[in-house]
């Protein structure tokens, strides 16, 4: 019985010391603080392991895309390199995608100008915007290219592939349509009719002399 009651002791005061470590190490690195590492260019799986031997900790916030750097590689990190922060500080990362992520045309042609096309074009991704010039209003959006083939509104297309925006270059000539009832009859002068005759008869004594020869017939 006393044993038994000596060895429960000897527990409770096992876990009682235990606990006040650590309580004792908890308390003591509260306010310590590490030096945030620059991770960007490293892939996520090192940084991790990085951050973790630091103390701290890392999340993926958002992801981006650079044809020069393979997937899973931090692009960019929420605390800046070198500033000092308390162990278990969450820093957010950017990491680069596998591959650009297409997006779908807005709704542009025949229903805004260049200008406007290009802004929205941009705040969805697009970094590669061209323009072709044809024949219509100026700046007035026609149509959209890409790779040269024209594309409609709805169209998945990579962030990283040229659009092409087909725009008026302000020269509108009107074409004569037989719809647009332009009707009209042409009187010519009396000088033209004079010119005419003689041009015909061959002079002005031909026709005076074929005039008074009918008159006499």
């Amino acid at each position: 019985m006393l044993v038994g009651n000596c060895l429960g002791v000897m527990v409770a005061l096992g876990i009682l010391v235990a606990g006040s470590l650590s309580f004792l190490q908890c308390y003591t690195n509260h306010d310590r603080t590490v030096e945030v590492p620059n991770v960007r260019g490293l892939k996520l799986e090192d940084v991790r392991q990085k951050f973790e031997a630091l103390g701290l900790q890392c999340e993926v916030a958002d992801t981006g895309y650079v044809d020069t750097f393979v997937g899973d590689v931090v692009l960019e990190q929420s605390i800046r390199p070198g500033e000092q922060v308390k162990t278990g500080r969450i820093v957010e990362l950017t990491i680069n995608a596998s591959s650009a992520r297409a997006i779908t045309l807005p709704n542009l042609a025949e229903n805004c100008s260049r200008r406007e096309a290009e802004a929205k074009l941009r705040a969805l991704g697009f970094k590669y915007l061209r323009t072709e010039f044809i024949l219509g209003d100026e700046d007035w959006v026609y149509s959209l290219k890409v790779n040269g083939e024209v594309v409609s509104s709805g169209t998945r297309v990579s962030v990283v592939t040229p659009v092409t925006l087909v725009v008026g270059d302000g020269h509108v000539y009107d074409e004569f349509n037989a719809s647009d009832s332009l009707d009209y009859t042409y009187f010519p002068s009396l000088d033209e009719s004079h010119d005419s005759l003689l041009e015909i008869g061959g002079g002005e004594t031909d026709i005076q002399s074929e005039i008074g020869t009918e008159a006499f017939e």
